[in-house]
């Protein structure tokens, strides 16, 4: 009876590895994950790439573009596009930061109001931009 209990409880161990691993496996593979205010993953595409994926989901979810602000520095270059979606009455913003050489590392934030923000919706924007980019 105690063998079988420490066969069943290393199959239970066992099976926690695996599912540890798929999961891992996919946000590895997918690469887009959920933040505090929206939804973030890395591309391996350039900035230029990123922005002109972000201009393509902004088309598509009818997005108005409202500030376009871009920066060079030591630590890499940088991007910052924000937009309304005034269907849904809510201000995205697309912040694209270069990582390694030929990928970007891009957050979206889709905000509703001063407190509140849409994580379902950045998500959606942020996929599109994968999408679009490779």
């Amino acid at each position: 009876m105690n063998a079988s209990k420490g066969v069943r409880w290393a199959v239970i161990g066992l099976s926690a590895l695996v599912a540890g691993c798929l999961v891992a496996a996919a946000g590895a593979g997918g690469g887009i994950y959920f933040t505090s205010r929206g939804a973030e993953g890395v591309v391996p595409a350039s900035v230029e790439r990123a922005a002109h994926a972000t201009d393509q989901a902004f088309d598509h979810f009818k997005i108005r573009k409202t500030k376009v602000a871009a920066e060079r520095s030591d630590e890499g270059q940088k991007q910052e596009i924000s937009g309304t979606a005034a269907e849904r009455k809510e201000e995205v913003t697309v912040t694209l930061r270069a990582e390694d050489p030929g990928s970007t590392r891009i957050q979206v934030v889709a905000r509703k109001s001063a407190v509140t923000w849409d994580k379902s919706f950045a998500r959606a924007v942020l996929e599109q931009i994968v999408t679009s980019a490779r």
